[in-house]
């Protein structure tokens, strides 16, 4: 398992702030994103058992409109995937979390 490790802060500084025409168009150089990586622990209880884990997710962060593409997700026990894929909440908590953090570590707000 391949893993990459980024300081949110040092790299913001590395990317230019995009240029924009009066159409809206991206004018200039191509804005490269941040590639970033989250850890995730999990406890889950299945009936009752107790499933512990790890999700690992990469992703790709443009600061310029805050928009995220996801690059790979991993899980240390295959167990998990029924209990975040399948439930949308914890989905959309998940993206929230992560969110969250980049608007922190970026402009320094607390939520």
């Amino acid at each position: 398992m391949r893993r990459e490790y980024f300081s949110h802060g040092s790299c913001a500084q590395k990317y230019a702030s995009p240029r924009f025409n009066r159409n809206n168009q991206l004018v200039g150089k191509t804005v490269q994103p941040m590639k970033l990586s989250h850890l995730i622990a999990f406890n889950i209880k299945e009936n009752n058992d107790l499933i512990s884990g790890i999700l690992t997710i990469e992703f790709d962060y443009y600061s310029f409109d805050g928009s995220i593409k996801y690059r790979n997700i991993q899980y240390t026990d295959s167990r998990l995937i029924k209990h975040i894929e399948g439930n949308p909440i914890v989905m959309k908590n998940i993206d929230s979390y992560l969110r969250k953090n980049l608007l922190e570590s970026e402009y320094g707000f607390k939520f």
